[in-house]
């Protein structure tokens, strides 16, 4: 049997793990921890977290996948090898395709989780909005682990540089016109970092300021935070998918970035409308929920 490790992956045999793989299983991993955790927080049950990361993730490669094939530089490739489009695992994601994914697979699972619920009465039904708040730190910290991954695929670099961290390429996936001792930008790492401060940022607005969000605000947050980093970011990225003379994910992100400050200012604007017909009724269920846990703590300390 034959061991052998490259900067893709390990191949045991005819067994092949690659550290792609492993990056985006960890992300996710990472991000079910942290949902759970919030979760609890909102007084929500940390079991579904599990349960919408499965879905959430299916949904989020499909719709990655699906944003990558049809960038304007992928196609032409992908229309000649059609039976490339499902190797997810050689690289080749759209991050705003795995977050629309995400959050249908997240809808769906509410959707199907609250039908079954009309069918028993007494138990709370979900809110995808509330579910949405908890997922965005989750969301982004499986971002920030799971973009290591295009390091081990040699892929989301940026133009040559003479800074310390700069990385080399591998002939393969290095442009043609650079020599071998060119050292290039890792865009990964500079996504990696902010994102990981995105999380501690979410995190700590969460909790400091939890009397004045509103269900919904988490998630447009996060979609300000990564808009706002994915702007920035495209400068430096070559081989964009261009509108134009514009890379589309700055415009998609200029979009996202807008429409989230435009909603976060009208929502508090509309402040106790916007309570009285979702808050409350939030706030009521958690406190259901809250209330069906102390009555089993007090039962199984009777039984005990």
């Amino acid at each position: 049997m034959t061991f052998d490790i490259t900067m893709q992956g390990i191949s045991i045999g005819a067994l092949e793990i690659r550290f792609y793989s492993l990056m985006i299983l960890s992300g996710i991993g990472v991000g079910v921890f942290i949902a759970q955790r919030e979760a609890k927080r909102y007084g929500d049950e940390p079991d579904h977290a599990v349960n919408i990361a499965v879905i959430g993730a299916l949904f989020a490669i499909i719709g990655a996948r699906i944003y990558h094939v049809l960038d304007r530089n992928e196609w032409p490739y992908y229309s000649q090898n059609p039976g490339e489009i499902i190797k997810v695992w050689n690289g080749g994601i759209g991050i705003f395709g795995a977050l629309a994914g995400a959050i249908v697979g997240l809808a769906l699972y509410v959707w199907w989780v609250n039908r079954s619920r009309t069918e028993r009465r007494g138990l709370p039904k979900m809110h995808v909005l509330r579910w949405l708040d908890i997922g965005a730190p989750a969301f982004l910290v499986g971002q920030a682990v799971g973009r290591w991954g295009n390091f081990f695929n040699q892929e989301l670099y940026g133009p040559p540089t003479d800074l310390p961290w700069g990385i080399p390429i591998s002939a393969v996936h290095r442009p043609a016109e650079f020599p071998f001792e060119t050292h290039f930008h890792p865009l990964f790492l500079y996504e990696s970092i902010l994102s990981a401060i995105g999380v501690m940022v979410l995190l700590y607005v969460g909790r400091r300021f939890a009397p004045r969000l509103i269900v919904g605000d988490m998630l447009l947050l996060y979609l300000i935070w990564y808009g706002s980093e994915r702007i920035g970011l495209e400068f430096l990225r070559s081989g964009n998918w261009l509108v134009g003379v514009i890379p589309t994910a700055q415009i998609v992100g200029g979009l996202l970035v807008t429409m989230s400050v435009g909603l976060l200012i009208w929502r508090h604007t509309h402040r106790p409308a916007l309570e009285s017909r979702g808050e409350e009724a939030g706030g009521k269920e958690r406190g259901r929920t809250a209330e069906r846990r102390r009555r089993r703590r007090a039962e199984s300390k009777n039984h005990g």
